[in-house]
């Protein structure tokens, strides 16, 4: 395994709950990375690989400000290019906290920040807390300060949610950086609440070519460790459990082919998983799953199907 980048979900607890949320992170979640395991994977990771990136997510991971900064300072430590945050800007809701938790998260190493505005989030977070959490971090010079922007179909389509997104981003205008837009995948709360937007297309064939996290499975790039240890190579998607085994041991003794479900997921796609003996009493209807990326995740949630103590 190649690493270029490595990723914490640092919590999956929320000051939010949004609708399209893929990572079904809520207020109600519970599970933060410890500080001296974050510490711990990036050493495993970074003697074994030549990290590029590295960036911290939730969740919210800003619910925990002494914990982010600590684990920035230490994958800082490690000389590692790219230090990079999602963050829904909750933080910047004190003007002068912001402007001293921007410093503090640039002193630390934080190079580029994505903070996320758009029709989904302005449901729980006034649109003051991440104009000003972006303001705070233009001020403390961090070197890329981003909007993260979720949406449907894009930036000029017509359904209510992006027509929204649009006219929040042109309010934002004045504060002069630009966004990262991205397409809300099938994936947590969104295959609920947004299944009507979404296009069905096929669900055979391998998904090697389109995986769900820009992994290719046969040599994957980055890998996101969960505040359980998990260590997912694509959506939910564990090989094993950095708790239980050294992070450096599962990157450097990957190899897709020794276990049957990314073996099948390369070669077949996520309706191969459904000949397994596992699958047996699966119920399969084709109309009920909106793509292959779909269909493979609720395929191993309701079976239950990962790699030996990947969540130990």
């Amino acid at each position: 395994m190649k690493l270029n980048r490595l990723e914490f979900t640092l919590t999956r607890k929320c000051n939010s709950q949004c609708i399209h949320c893929q990572a079904d992170a809520s207020p109600l979640r519970k599970g933060v990375m410890q500080v001296k395991d974050a510490y711990n994977y990036l050493a495993e990771t970074t003697a074994v690989s030549d990290l590029e990136s590295f960036m911290i997510f939730g969740g919210e991971p800003m619910l925990y400000p002494k914990r982010v900064i600590a684990i920035f300072k230490k994958a800082s430590q490690f000389r590692i290019p790219k230090i990079d945050m999602i963050t829904n800007g909750i933080w910047g809701k004190n003007k002068a906290t912001a402007e001293k938790l921007a410093m503090k998260l640039k002193t630390a190493g934080l190079n580029t920040i994505n903070i996320s505005v758009d029709a989904f989030h302005l449901q729980f977070i006034p649109l003051e807390y991440p104009r000003n959490a972006a303001l705070a971090s233009l001020k403390a010079d961090i070197e890329n300060v981003k909007w993260n922007v979720a949406l449907i179909e894009s930036i000029n389509a017509t359904n209510k949610y992006d027509k929204k997104t649009a006219q929040i981003l042109k309010t934002l205008q004045p504060v002069g950086i630009h966004a990262n837009t991205f397409k809300i995948v099938p994936a947590g709360r969104a295959t609920q609440n947004l299944r009507h937007y979404f296009q069905p297309t096929t669900l055979y064939g391998p998904c090697e070519q389109e995986p769900l996290e820009g992994n290719t499975l046969t040599n994957p790039e980055s890998i996101t460790i969960e505040p359980s240890g998990s260590a997912d190579i694509c959506w939910n998607l564990p090989i094993g459990n950095a708790k239980s085994v050294p992070l450096r041991q599962l990157i450097t003794e990957y190899d897709w082919r020794t276990n049957p479900i990314t073996r099948i997921l390369v070669e077949e796609g996520p309706t191969g998983l459904l000949k397994l003996p596992e699958a047996r009493n699966y119920q399969f209807q084709e109309e009920q799953y909106i793509n292959k990326c779909h269909l493979c995740i609720e395929i191993r949630k309701t079976l239950k199907l990962h790699y030996p103590n990947a969540y130990s």
